[in-house]
């Protein structure tokens, strides 16, 4: 009997396995087909929900959509889609449906501008939404009409910045941070929450002037597309009184224009567009996408993603850049002689010293046989601004992140916990004085800290000269800009670290018109099969999840061991310094 339930249960389980691969399947086929067709007098709609990044990966997709889930937009796919709807006769309208979506404002400028673009043509743009965060209202106010639901709500309060201090828990706890920092490093805030019970003055400073410098750039592009707002009385007032407004007092403040339910909306667009629209010439982004026809030819250029926290190891396709992968990558683009010149897409608060190093040693071997152009995204500060240094010209948005030229590295220590609270020693034994540099219930001595800080010192000067010389400044200027200092895109430019404004689509235009031909964009790194990458990233392997329950107990037992065996030494490499 428990041979047939046995049976019973794995012929259950594979047609389980049979039936998931095929819906897999189902869902990927239909993602990639390209058979549409675009009708004169077109809509395009816009959905706004969910998480906005330069390129999600294309497996987590599959498994959102097969799990109906709001899917992560891609910023890069929305800027190639609008320039070509700005430019396609038959698109006449875009509709923008504001739900909760989170992006960074760079993007959100890209995306405000390319829409601003579209509206240049003489075409027309409406929003509606039951909630405007500021971020919705930012870029929805470069619409001719901005509709929101009768009872909903809007938000615009300024900007604001508040890190979680730790230090006081710490010590209630009996834990320790020792903050080893480059020698001038004052700026440098990472770490700062861990053994500061506030903020220090510097980075106060740096992000009272990095704050003012962004909503200065959110005012003025509003206020470009709603002039009327500027000279308001009732804008200041609602910032320092009124951040949340009910529908009926955004629409009498000028605000927003319309208070509509959903299935007016339709009819306003209608009015405003002078004509009847039938349900075929409304149509999503992601469907009109594939009615485009790319350029054909031999010519590429190649846009390289940089997306993510820099770690050491292999892959990347995961929200982080690896120095394995973008080695890999960037092999690639070398040997490829019909890719001209080269786009690398920056998004990125950095990450891991000696990854950034390794793929900073990839791109100048690029960029020393293709021009690489650099686009700075929402963030490209510390390792991401170190792995742009070597290019031929960086551009960013004016909301961009960028600078943060400095060193930590950060461990813990907890000693009065270990030794009065829990009763937990350990016993040292070496041969030599410092073999056992850092323990995880003694803080570091002296003579510790001193390595410590001279091989932060070391990457924090290794770091000057990176950007000394790829950027072509005098090392002493370079000096007085680091400190870990983080900039705006607005001050980053009028102190060098960047060259021109622009956003992704600016770069790619500029790029094009130095080639003698027209050429198309090709994505790296390049993304495997979406099914294949969903099945792997589910861990799916029939005989494992269906058939062998026992190995996934295992394997799972197994992980919980090598945590507890890691605790067992060192809490802190010398390769653990961060940019």
């Amino acid at each position: 009997m428990k041979v047939f339930f046995s049976s019973f249960l794995g012929v259950i389980a594979g047609l389980f396995f049979i039936l998931f691969i095929s819906i897999l399947i189902g869902v990927a086929a239909s993602s990639s087909s390209t058979d549409m067709e675009v009708s004169d007098n077109t809509t395009l709609q816009i959905t706004l929900e969910g998480l906005i990044e330069d390129r999600p990966n294309s497996a987590n997709q599959v498994l959102l959509e097969l799990l109906d889930q709001p899917q992560s937009l891609s910023l890069t796919d929305m800027l190639i889609t609008l320039e070509a709807a700005r430019i396609d006769p038959k698109i006449d309208a875009i509709w923008l449906k504001i739900g909760l979506f989170e992006a960074g404002y760079a993007s959100l400028q890209e995306l405000r501008n390319a829409l601003k673009s579209f509206t240049e043509e003489g075409k027309k743009i409406i929003s509606s939404g039951k909630i405007y965060t500021q971020k919705a209202y930012y870029l929805a106010s470069v619409a001719d009409e901005m509709i929101i639901a009768p009872q909903g709500v809007m938000e615009i309060s300024g900007l604001s910045s508040a890190p979680i201090y730790w230090k006081d828990a710490f010590d209630k706890l009996g834990v320790k941070a020792h903050l080893i920092r480059g020698n001038d490093n004052i700026y440098k805030s990472a770490g700062e929450p861990f053994i500061s019970s506030e903020m220090s003055s510097a980075n106060r400073e740096q992000t009272t002037a990095r704050l003012n410098s962004l909503w200065s750039t959110i005012e003025s592009d509003i206020f470009s597309s709603m002039p009327e707002l500027s000279e308001s009385p009732k804008w200041n007032d609602i910032l320092n009184s009124q951040p949340l407004l009910q529908a009926e007092k955004a629409v009498q403040y000028g605000l927003i224009g319309h208070a509509l339910y959903p299935d007016s909306v339709k009819g306003f667009l209608e009015k405003l567009l002078s004509h009847e629209i039938k349900k075929k010439q409304i149509i999503g982004i992601s469907k009109y996408k594939k009615s485009i026809k790319e350029t054909s030819g031999a010519h590429k250029i190649a846009l390289l993603i940089a997306e993510g926290e820099i770690v050491d190891g292999k892959g990347g396709n995961d929200g982080s850049i690896t120095d394995g992968g973008m080695a890999e990558a960037i092999s690639a683009i070398r040997k490829d002689k019909r890719i001209e010149a080269v786009v690398l897409r920056i998004n990125s608060p950095g990450g891991s010293a000696l990854a950034s190093d390794m793929i900073w040693q990839n791109i100048s071997l690029l960029a020393s046989e293709k021009p690489v152009y650099v686009s700075m995204g929402d963030v490209a500060a510390s390792g991401g601004y170190y792995i742009a240094a070597p290019c031929k010209k960086i551009y960013a948005s004016p909301m961009t992140i960028t600078g943060s030229i400095g060193v930590f590295g950060l461990m813990f220590s907890a000693e009065e916990l270990m030794h009065n609270k829990l009763g937990i020693k350990t016993q040292q034994v070496g041969t030599h004085p410092l073999s056992n540099l850092i323990a995880i219930d003694k803080g570091p001595s002296k003579e510790v800290l001193a390595v410590l800080q001279n091989n932060v010192n070391h990457t924090y000067d290794r770091f000057k000269t990176v950007v000394s010389e790829g950027r072509q400044i005098d090392l002493l200027k370079v000096d007085s800009l680091a400190k870990g200092h983080v900039y705006s895109g607005n001050d980053a430019l009028e102190i060098g670290l960047i060259d021109e404004f622009g956003g992704l689509l600016d770069v790619i235009e500029d790029v094009q018109a130095t080639l003698d031909k027209p050429a198309r964009l090709v994505f790296f790194p390049t993304q495997k099969d979406p099914l294949q990458e969903a099945l792997k990233a589910l861990k799916v392997k029939s005989s494992e999840l269906f058939f062998s329950p026992r190995s996934i107990f295992l394997k799972d037992l197994e992980k919980q061991l090598q945590m507890l065996e890691n605790i067992d030494g060192p809490q802190m490499r010398l390769t653990d310094f961060k940019l």
